[in-house]
């Protein structure tokens, strides 16, 4: 929630200077007296924060005596060394500024700097990061720097020479969005490129520290990487943790079974394994590793599940236009037509629904969700939106996924009834009414069964569809058609993320609506080509795996990683007991050795598993006690 109080506040003041300092009573009165002369000749609002990050000698003292000379200046004091995220990020909570500045309060920061980076953000960027081009420091701090800032920009696809440079600028908005702990404030521009905000990047100048030391060492980098790993994660599964250890567990599940088979092999052919022990222990360690990555997934994605509950989307709009006062109820259809790259489709499709839809007997509106186009789709809509007042826009800072537009559009509409489509022209706008009709019959959800695909589609839908039956026990004959009906009511208990829009009729019947499905005429496209790949087929499996999950074992995941770990348990330890008696028979278990590593494998995945299991029951006791679940009529 946001505090009122504090947004009238920045509203007043220009420039919010954060300095987070550990003991550098030496540097503070110079360092005040540069940025106060600075931000006085910029003729702007300002406030200066220093944060003090459990100094032990008289740092405290000396900004407590300027904050009494100069009400522009706050202080801060923590009682212990905390770490320099979490200084910054007390100091973004009281900093009131619509930029905020970071810089470190050594000295080696120049705040003649302040200016340029104004000039840069005036450019259009949102985070402007300095790069100390020319360091004084000496090589062991210049070297792994390097190295490491290469190493950074590789992983997070954001081409940054400097990201441990604490001197940066950063727009209101940034801040008020990302949230730092650990030691994550080095990865705040990756943080903000990830959520499609402009990164920008000025060379400045470095000065020789003056005083003390430096507080950082070599362990600094150490401690670096393995944030970094956490930022990856962060930036690109954040939504879809499925797709990282499902992809990682299916790949060591496959190569361990490959190599037990042929373990086994060896040892029913010629009676041994002499010489493949090392390749069956390698083996049993891809099965181990490669079971415990896919529930970890399964744990991961009902943890997303909770996350998205709570509004933890992470869905970042740069723009938004239409009608803010209209409230729910005050229009009764509304039409959600996400794009990405669509320019050519959209007047055509606008034409086309403005003609049907003025022919409906609804007060209608339109929401257009730009997925973070790069084509010029958005100028196109903002066109249409001078020409009808019943058009909304939501422009996504960049490209977040399907669902996650599919979501903005359900966050900004209003109507009792939402329609969904695609925007290639695929799904005819003439269709609508058809939908209406069965929505106001009393059906909770309709979904289009598209004819007239060609041959191949039509094959691969239908083996897909059966899939999807066959695992979720529920039958569609199109669960991928994109032209939807939804009651408002239907929409409030739904919960998008990740890649899951596909499965939106699962996830509905489970809940026990009223589902009708109704033949639609479907278009070849006109212009441009799919947005899809082969890609898209791995991942729509795993995403059903995920759905089974969440809609089969919500209430009780003990069932499933139980029933999962017991089985396998069971077999193991009936292998062992086996092979116990045999021992107790004859004395050794003779050429079993295979089966003695299968029976060990079993009884760990088997516990393995179980223990998931407990932990996701408490996960899913959160999530009961924060949110339950409505079901009744």
């Amino acid at each position: 929630m946001k505090n009122m109080t504090s947004d009238r506040y920045r509203r007043q003041i220009d420039i919010s200077v954060v300095i987070p300092l550990f003991n550098e009573e030496e540097s503070l009165p110079v360092l005040y007296e540069k940025l106060k002369g600075v931000l006085e000749e910029l003729s702007i609002s300002y406030e200066i924060i220093f944060v003090d990050d459990g100094s032990t000698d008289n740092s405290y003292e000396i900004i407590s005596k300027i904050q009494n000379k100069n009400s522009c200046v706050k202080t801060i004091k923590f009682r212990t060394n905390a770490g320099k995220a979490k200084a910054l990020n007390r100091g973004f909570k009281v900093a009131g500024g619509n930029i905020v500045f970071t810089m470190d309060a050594d000295l080696q920061d120049d705040p003649e700097e302040i200016p340029n980076f104004l000039s840069k953000i005036n450019e259009g960027y949102d985070l402007v990061s300095g790069w100390k081009k020319k360091r004084h420091d000496p090589l062991e701090k210049r070297l792994p720097s390097k190295l490491f800032n290469k190493i950074t920009s590789l992983f997070t696809g954001l081409k940054l020479h400097d990201f441990n440079c604490g001197f940066k600028a950063y727009k209101r908005e940034i801040l008020d969005e990302i949230s730092v702990y650990g030691e994550l404030h080095r990865y705040i521009p990756a943080l903000a490129h990830w959520q499609g905000y402009r990164v920008g990047e000025i060379p400045i100048k470095h000065h020789p520290r003056k005083f003390g030391e430096s507080k950082y060492g070599l362990k600094r980098y150490i401690r670096g990487f393995f944030d970094l790993f956490t930022v990856v994660l962060l930036t690109k599964y954040i939504r879809t943790p499925i797709y990282l250890f499902g992809f990682t567990g299916s790949l060591f599940l496959t190569v361990g079974f490959l190599i037990l088979f042929f373990i086994t092999y060896l040892q029913i052919t010629y009676g041994s394994i002499l010489g493949h022990r090392p390749l069956s222990y390698f083996g049993v360690l891809s099965v181990l590793f490669g079971s415990q990555s896919i529930s970890l997934g399964f744990l991961s994605e009902m943890l997303a599940n909770i996350s998205q509950a709570k509004g933890g989307g992470g869905i970042s709009i740069r723009n938004y236009i239409g009608d803010n006062q209209k409230e729910t109820g005050d229009v009764d259809l509304s039409i959600v037509v996400p794009l990405y790259n669509e320019r050519e489709s959209i007047s055509i499709l606008h034409n086309s629904l403005k003609l049907n839809l003025s022919n409906s007997g609804k007060n209608y509106e339109i929401v257009f969700v730009d997925d973070g186009s790069n084509d010029g789709s958005f100028d196109i809509l903002m066109d249409i939106y001078g020409k009808n007042d019943r058009i909304k826009i939501i422009q996504l800072r960049k490209r977040f996924g399907k669902a996650s537009a599919l979501q903005a559009g359900f966050n900004y509409s209003v109507g009792e009834i939402i329609i969904t489509m695609d925007a290639d022209l695929q799904d005819s706008p003439g269709e609508i009414h058809h939908f209406i009709k069965e929505i106001d019959k009393g059906c909770n959800f309709v979904i289009g069964h598209r004819t007239e695909v060609p041959l191949f589609s039509l094959l691969s839908s239908a083996i897909f569809n059966k899939i999807v039956s066959l695992f979720s026990r529920v039958t569609f004959s199109d669960i991928n058609c994109g032209l939807k009906a939804f009651k408002r009511s239907v929409i409030k208990d739904l919960r998008l993320y990740g890649e899951l829009h596909r499965y939106f009729p699962i996830l509905i019947a489970r809940k026990g609506y009223k589902i009708e499905e109704i033949k639609v005429a479907h278009n070849p496209r006109q212009f441009g080509k799919s947005k899809y790949g082969i890609t898209r087929i791995p991942k729509a499996f795993l995403d059903l795996f995920t759905i089974v999950l969440l809609t089969g074992f919500q209430g009780r995941p003990l069932h499933f990683f139980g029933g999962i770990g017991v089985s396998v348990g069971l077999v193991g330890l009936s292998i062992n007991a086996y092979l116990c008696v045999l021992k107790f028979i004859e004395g050794n278990i003779g050429n079993h050795y295979t089966l003695l590593l299968m029976g060990v494998m079993l009884m760990v995945l088997g516990l393995q598993w179980f223990s998931a299991g407990i932990l996701s029951e408490l996960v899913n006791g959160i999530y009961e006690r924060e949110f339950g679940e409505d079901i009744e009529g």
